[in-house]
């Protein structure tokens, strides 16, 4: 009696301690890298080398997922970036980047309802491209070509939609550690038991 006594409080041990390991996990999976794409609509004026089918797209990497409710003017970690407009693209690996900005704001879900993003790159061929859509309801995509070849690609008031690309997933090796963990445990509470029960009889008084 006194062994199973025992091991039933070596098991409890164990599991408090996988238990205690499931709380401080899942602080360390929220931040996973995750992408964004904007997707805009054609340019209705248009001059340069800019033409009605081409349209502002974005691919933004941000160091951890955006947040229900997350406010416009909250700073986000942008890890990476690429935006077209059909006729230059600049992207964070660019040698003279002139400037980024990125502002995000999200629903309940966690979706982008409204955004400012505007990046310009100084290097051949030299350029700007700015998609927003603030609260009041104002929206614009516009491309610019400073150089070689001078024009602008501009769509008001219709803006475009962001999706998520990269899937906010659990991190899979936390998750496997603390799911062998948990087989451990329950590997040590099943050979604590049969050692019990396989041992003579004993009482609290010898």
């Amino acid at each position: 009696m006194k062994t199973l006594i025992v091991a039933a409080i070596r098991c409890f041990l164990i599991f408090t301690a996988v238990a205690a390991l499931s709380i401080v996990y899942p602080a360390s999976v929220q931040a996973v890298p995750t992408t964004y794409v904007y997707t805009g609509n054609p340019f209705t004026t248009v001059s340069g080398p800019y033409s009605m089918n081409d349209f502002v797209t974005a691919m933004v990497t941000l160091a951890s997922p955006l947040g229900p409710n997350h406010d416009l003017n909250a700073p986000v970690t942008v890890t990476s970036f690429s935006l077209s407009d059909g006729v230059q693209t600049i992207t964070s690996g660019v040698a003279q980047l002139d400037f980024a900005d990125f502002a995000f704001e999200t629903g309940p879900t966690g979706l982008i309802i409204n955004w400012a993003v505007d990046v310009s790159n100084l290097t051949f061929p030299s350029g700007e491209i700015t998609t927003f859509k603030l609260p009041n309801g104002a929206s614009e995509d516009v491309g610019e070509e400073r150089f070689p070849d001078p024009g602008t690609g501009i769509i008001f008031g219709a803006p475009g939609t962001w999706t998520t690309v990269g899937a906010v997933v659990a991190d899979t090796g936390s998750a496997f550690s603390l799911m062998t963990l948990t087989f451990m445990a329950l590997g040590l509470v099943a050979r604590q038991f049969k050692r019990a029960a396989a041992s003579p009889g004993q009482s609290w008084q010898k």
